[in-house]
């Protein structure tokens, strides 16, 4: 069975990611793993007697065994009786983030990680941050931001943000994998900033190619979107539909710059309110 990490430091905006995340493990009946991002707690002095004699012993608390108690609850009270849920699990063990990515690294059931954007932090600032930045270059499986009024519902459109390299098709291979329970439609997307010569429109050929004869799954489609305007926004997230999930391999620190810094500019700001998957980039 599949296992979800989440990452939280039970912040509102971590809370968010995680109800998402279970949410999520409902409908692909998975289970869900909890870790603590940082070290918000603290210690408590614990009273032992040993042969009668008061001891008192250190104890490290981090509020994660009451926090999980307090997700059981509200799942089931946002679901129906009867339902299957996720089993929830922490890990107390570790706080660090090294030892967390190692941790999940050697586990082979977790197929997704999890995090939340930090109160008064924008998706795209967090995701360049230095703590995401880390998170996603250690994991060798995808990682899910959930930005603060995300909806908990199932996703109904997936956009893949597509490079024309080659890793694109086993990236969206293994996206449609790990999404598979929910049956979205996916649109792959090419962004392009200068007229497409030739070579781009035979690369782009080539990758709806081969969507249709590689993967092995209904409603996915490609476009190609001018992607040259001098204010560049997220409104091709709604061709068609509203997107509800948006999807990329991971790229060099400033193609996600330029990525993700799109929507920020003096004139109009526009923000990023869908959850994203940064895909791991496979050698």
């Amino acid at each position: 069975m599949k296992t979800i990490a989440v990452l939280t430091d039970q912040s509102a905006g971590s809370h968010i990611a995680a109800r998402y995340a279970l949410h999520l493990a409902k409908k692909m009946k998975a289970n869900v793993l909890l870790f603590n991002l940082t070290r918000v707690a603290a210690r408590v002095l614990q009273l032992q007697t040993a042969g009668g004699k008061p001891e008192m012993e250190e104890a490290e608390d981090n509020g994660l065994v009451a926090y999980t108690l307090q997700l059981e609850q509200e799942l089931i009270a946002s679901s129906f009786a009867g339902t299957a849920l996720p089993e929830i699990s922490f890990n107390t063990r570790h706080t660090e983030l090294v030892d967390i990515m190692t941790a999940i690294d050697a586990r082979a059931d977790i197929a997704m990680v999890v995090c939340g954007v930090p109160d008064l932090q924008e998706l795209a600032d967090y995701i360049l941050g230095d703590t995401c930045s880390r998170i996603i270059d250690w994991a060798r499986i995808p990682v899910m931001v959930v930005p603060r009024g995300t909806v908990r519902m199932n996703p109904e459109k997936i956009a893949y943000a597509a490079t024309l390299k080659d890793e694109d098709i086993q990236s969206i291979g293994e996206l449609g994998n790990l999404m598979e329970a929910f049956a979205a439609e996916l649109m792959v997307a090419h962004l392009w900033g200068t007229q497409p010569d030739q070579d781009v429109k035979a690369k782009e050929q080539v990758l709806n190619n081969a969507l249709y004869r590689n993967l092995n799954c209904g409603g996915v489609y490609f476009r190609s979107i001018d992607d040259s305007q001098p204010v560049r926004d997220w409104k091709w997230l709604k061709a068609n539909k509203r997107t509800d999930i948006l999807a990329l391999m991971l790229r060099p620190k400033e193609q996600m710059k330029s990525f993700f810094k799109r929507g920020q500019n003096r004139e109009v700001p526009y923000h990023i309110t869908v959850p994203v998957i940064i895909m791991p980039k496979r050698p």
